[in-house]
């Protein structure tokens, strides 16, 4: 009967000397991973100060994206191109490269100036020409507003370019359009 006792006794205080030293260790190990923490110094991480103004495009990335001169990612706002590797995607890429590679282009912005990934949102003209309506009237581009953001400046002509394109079956509106015939004829 002694040796049961003693046996749960130190087995009792060996569990509240580790729950004790678990308890008073987690302050200790809280406040040297906040200090280890603070001397951790981020290597420069700025989002880019969108600005107004004249650029160069050095790249097109796809149907939507270009990088300036500035060497900052630019996403035409209210509009959504196809990926590179989808249908349409190279064609708009490509039509895109012709209307802005190597060329000065005027930037516009909107309210919304940065999405999520830190790209600068906005329209691209080139003289009168606004390249984000192009790209949607064109087929190669449809409408996209982001959900609870307030609407885009342009979106009256953004939506005109989208009918047109629909009714004219241009581009992504080609496969809509080509559905709805097979669809008919079986």
């Amino acid at each position: 009967m002694k040796k049961n006792f003693r046996k749960n006794l130190l087995l009792g205080l060996l569990v509240l000397t580790i729950f004790f030293i678990g308890f008073f260790s987690k302050d200790f190990y809280n406040e040297l991973n906040s200090k280890v923490i603070q001397n951790i110094k981020p290597k420069n991480i700025l989002l880019p100060e969108p600005k107004e103004g004249t650029y160069k495009v050095m790249k097109v990335l796809d149907g939507d994206t270009v990088i300036l001169e500035t060497g900052e990612k630019f996403r035409y706002l209210g509009i959504d191109a196809p990926e590179g590797n989808d249908r349409w995607g190279p064609e708009a890429k490509k039509l895109n490269e012709e209307m802005v590679l190597n060329k000065k282009i005027k930037v516009e912005l909107d309210r919304i100036k940065l999405d999520k990934y830190g790209r600068i949102l906005g329209y691209i003209w080139i003289d009168n020409i606004l390249v984000n309506e192009v790209l949607v009237e064109r087929g190669y581009a449809k409408i996209n507003l982001i959900k609870g953001e307030v609407k885009p400046k342009y979106l009256d002509r953004l939506k005109k370019a989208e009918d047109w394109a629909r009714q004219n079956h241009d581009g992504v509106w080609f496969d809509e359009w080509e559905s709805k015939i097979k669809e008919s004829n079986k």
